[in-house]
């Protein structure tokens, strides 16, 4: 009887583990929670960029830069971003290209587009 005993507990204790593996594991076990690529799923609004300068910067640099691609709109966000709107789209790719050339851009990156399917669910 003691051997018996021993073995449930032992087949308990492997259980237990196995359990606890499985709950720890990364990989997700509900593959529709599994975490995405966003920017995959988000679109950008086309030849519309949202524009950082660094705080010392002149507005004056962005035409500079991108004035080529014509800048149909140019809208200040506040804390040195700017909403640009270009009638030709270089894409995202040159835009930070031209973004290495110049100290004075922070950051340049597409105007992104959101959208909900359900209320309460923005994607």
């Amino acid at each position: 009887m003691d051997c018996r005993i021993r073995r449930i507990i032992t087949l308990i204790m492997a259980l237990a583990g196995l359990a606890a593996a499985s709950a720890c594991s990364p990989s997700p076990s509900n593959p529709g929670l599994a975490q995405t690529d966003l920017s995959s799923r988000q679109t950008r609004a086309p030849g519309e960029y949202l524009i950082t300068l660094v705080p010392e910067a002149d507005v004056k640099v962005i035409a500079d830069l991108y004035g080529r691609f014509g800048i149909k709109g140019m809208k200040d966000l506040g804390n040195n971003i700017f909403l640009v709107v270009l009638t030709e789209d270089p894409g995202p790719v040159r835009m930070e290209e031209l973004r290495g050339q110049s100290a004075s851009v922070k950051a340049v990156q597409p105007n992104f587009t959101y959208r909900t399917n359900k209320p309460g669910n923005a994607q």
